[in-house]
């Protein structure tokens, strides 16, 4: 059965190689989907689509009593549609492909009209990259599905695909996929899957960290998804930086559809449908594997990194009882370095370590939605999570017996319940308020040696069971057809230190012309340290104390500020500035030294804190966007700030994440292309180009690294140095054929074509006894062919 399945495969992608002729009749194919009310989502039943063309007349479509509609008989190629209902705003969605090998499937919602005293002229929405939340007014966007193969560099991970939004910057490193924020730490990160908070959703995560090396989802199961940026709505709690709220679509109710993608990475398989012909319940999923194998020779990096993970959704609607749904995504990543055996052939110390990175993880939920009348709705959802994180080294010494260096284990199992209400009290006030309630069991160990005592310190071996509980409320007022506003409060208690906040939430929007607008978000946030930080024990020779003194540490907490400006200079081409401040007090620091938690972006260091640090972000983000038309987009954002921390002593110094400032250029074109009557073909070329300024670092102390035999910071000088200034272009070429059954896309993705690269880290070298400054991987291309069918 393989056999002939994998031969059918083969045989469809040697006939896309070789029969661009073959085909000369217009391929059609078909967009379907559903219209909801924003606020509400509730259906909206006679809607009318219609396709936007200069100079013809469009048919129109309505939506059925469900909210539903389907166009068929479409060429290939990509539509603007207009979505208008009476008693809302019409909206315009931008840009929909449309291919001959998988339906387009569209979640539209509309807002409702707000009419004022004076004669209202309705003109459409066109606003691209709107959120999905309609309380988020600064600092959110929507990551479009179908526009992400467009942000060169991606490597169609969501999270890296985010570093093409102003304020955003990502590690230029190959093996990573951090993000800062604004200057932030990554750490402040939260990540919500179907509206649960989840557990760090990356291969090869670190223990404290938030991100990895890939996504365990691919962006095929993605729903269009709000990424927030500063002053969040008072829904979102224990996060400082940003938010990326997940949603997972929908199977397609219509066809069973399936892709399998096959590459330099491993293989991507895809299947989604109805569970019977005509009913309305779906499924979707997906299913990696990985083995980088060709790409480990192109990067030269000694390791064998491996992962796989499954993602799926189930929605299963009912007539009475509402909807339900289960959702999951898992995940397990190992990356092994070995030590090298013959003691002839070291040439660093790097070469005596073996190296064992490791992280699996996984969340099943069950979602729940009633529709409450006509003007609220209920939802509720349970997720149990699961994750285990290890990053152990162990040390080949002269005897070539290997010692426990370094240990660093930690497992969690997390269950979350979360319920909100939803209730539209009118066009001008909406309320949602809702509690989450996260009981999660811990089991973690930290060991490490040292060689001036001679002795194997524990500094962290607890299990145990914390909870914590959050509850919010928050409104949008509709004052006028210009004017709105959100107000709102976030509440967070942890049960570990007897802790709370109490955080409010504001933000007002004024559109003073029908393109132009400003905008005004003040929040308060705060966040919960990592598990171990409050468990780390005092470190005495021969003593196996269990003295915690971090025990009593309060929440990090955050003043957000933002000011902004937007407008759409015409129907094609947005612009939008943000100014903003945020003030971090509370900061757990080391006193008596320069150590502050603003700077780790994961937990590889256990201290005794305390709540004496400050810390400062200020900057302005820009960003100017020209959706597709005929075929060129193109997008120029730059984010220029400035971030500083003090110490315990109140001394002020650079942030490790202060850069200065980032640049992205980005562009791309599309074209039809082929010579027979049907132009089904699509070439599409796309390139990046990103400016960072240079990385602030610590020196090492080379005395002290000599003394231990491992790296020690001068923490005297902290984050005094800077990498110099790095430029990175990425590039990805795009092909795609459409044929009477399925349609093929080859895809070229190259990440850092110019191979710039700065010192990924630096550290000491105990065999030669210097400083080694070790780069991250140069270019990496990684080549690709998907077939929708």
């Amino acid at each position: 059965m393989y056999k002939i399945f994998a031969g059918k495969i083969l045989a469809l992608i040697y006939i896309s190689l070789i029969s661009t002729e073959l085909y000369s009749q217009t391929l059609t194919g078909s967009i379907a989907g559903f219209v909801t009310n924003t606020y509400t989502g509730q259906t909206v039943k006679n809607a009318e689509i219609s396709i936007l063309k200069e100079g013809e007349e469009s048919p129109v479509y309505t939506t059925n009593s469900d909210g539903e509609f389907r166009i068929i008989n479409l060429v290939v190629g990509r539509y603007d549609l207009l979505i208008s209902a009476e008693g809302y705003q019409p909206f315009i969605q931008s840009g929909v492909l449309v291919s001959s090998g998988k339906e387009s499937l569209l979640e539209i919602s509309l807002e409702e009209t707000l009419y004022d005293m004076e004669e209202v002229v309705l003109s459409p929405d066109r606003q691209k990259g709107r959120p999905n939340n309609e309380m988020a007014m600064v600092s959110a966007i929507s990551f479009e599905v179908e526009e992400t193969r467009k942000f060169a560099g991606g490597l169609d991970d969501p999270i890296r695909l985010s570093a093409n939004l102003p304020g955003v910057i990502a590690t230029p490193f190959i093996s990573e996929n951090v993000i800062s924020i604004r200057g932030n730490s990554p750490r402040g990160m939260l990540y919500r899957l179907e509206g649960v908070d989840i557990p760090n959703p990356n291969h090869f995560a670190r223990i404290g960290s938030s991100a990895g090396t890939f996504t365990i989802f691919s962006n095929q199961v993605l729903a269009n998804s709000d990424f927030f940026t500063g002053a969040f709505p008072a829904e979102y709690g224990n996060a400082t930086s940003g938010v990326f709220d997940i949603k997972f679509r929908n199977g397609n109710t219509n066809r069973r559809a399936y892709a399998i993608q096959a590459g330099v990475l491993g293989i991507d398989l895809a299947a989604e449908g109805p569970f019977r012909k005509g009913g309305k319940a779906s499924y979707l999923v997906n299913y990696r594997y990985s083995t980088f194998g060709l790409a480990n020779l192109m990067i030269n990096y000694l390791t064998l990194p491996t992962y796989q993970d499954i993602s799926f959704k189930l929605n299963m609607p009912t007539e009475k009882a509402g909807t339900f749904g289960l959702f999951g995504i898992g995940g397990r990543s190992n990356r092994l370095r070995e030590a090298v055996t013959d003691s002839s052939l070291w040439e660093a110390d790097l070469d005596r370590f073996e190296n064992v990175l490791a992280s699996d993880m996984a969340a099943v939920g069950l979602t729940h939605q009633l529709l409450i009348g006509q003007r609220s709705v209920l939802r509720s959802v349970l997720v149990g999570s699961y994750s285990y994180l290890r990053d152990n080294k162990n040390y080949l010494e002269d005897n070539l017996e290997f010692r426990d260096r370094e240990t660093n284990e930690y497992k969690s199992l997390p269950v979350t319940f979360t319920t909100s209400l939803k209730h539209s009290f009118s066009a001008r006030h909406t309320n949602k308020t809702g509690i989450i309630l996260t009981s999660t069991h811990h089991d973690y160990l930290s060991k490490k040696y040292n060689y001036v005592e001679n002795f194997l310190f524990t500094r962290a071996d607890e299990r145990g069971r914390t909870f914590s509980f959050q509850a919010y409320s928050q409104s949008k007022f509709r004052f006028s057809s210009k004017l709105s506003a959100n107000l709102g409060v976030h509440f967070l208690y942890y049960d570990l230190n007897d802790k709370y906040s109490v955080e409010p939430r504001a933000s007002l929007k004024y559109q003073f012309k029908p393109r132009h607008g400003i905008s005004l978000g003040y929040g308060l946030h705060s966040r919960i340290e990592s598990f171990g930080t409050y468990m780390t024990r005092v470190q005495e020779v021969g003593i196996d104390t269990l003295a915690r003194p971090n025990m009593d540490l309060d929440f990090v907490k955050t003043h957000h500020l933002v000011l902004g400006y937007y407008a759409l200079i015409s129907d094609f081409l947005k612009f939008r500035l943000e100014g903003y401040y945020q003030r971090l007090f509370n900061v757990p620091v080391e006193v008596g030294g320069t150590y502050s938690v603003v700077n780790i972006d994961e937990l590889n260091q256990l201290r005794v804190l305390e709540n004496l640090g400050t810390s400062t972000n200020m900057g302005i983000d820009i960003g100017l966007e020209r959706f597709t038309r005929k075929g060129v987009y193109f997008m120029v954002n730059g984010s220029f700030f400035d971030s500083k921390y003090t110490d315990a002593a109140g001394v002020e110094h650079s942030t490790a994440f202060d850069l200065g400032y980032k640049v992205n250029l980005l562009g791309g074109k599309e074209w039809r292309v082929g010579k027979k009557k049907g132009y089904n073909n699509f070439l599409g070329l796309n390139g990046t180009l990103s400016a960072f300024g240079g990385r602030p670092y610590t020196p090492i102390d080379l005395d002290q690294s000599r003394l231990y035999r491992e790296t020690i910071y001068d923490e005297t000088r902290p984050y005094e140095m800077r990498e110099t200034p790095l430029y990175i272009f990425d590039f990805t070429f795009t092909y795609k054929s459409n044929r009477p059954r399925y349609t093929g896309t080859w895809a070229i993705q190259i990440k850092n074509l110019f191979s710039s690269s700065i010192p990924e880290y630096r550290e000491y070298d105990a065999k030669e006894e210097v400083e080694v400054a070790l780069r991250g991987a140069s270019v990496l291309p990684i080549i690709s062919y998907k077939i929708d069918f």
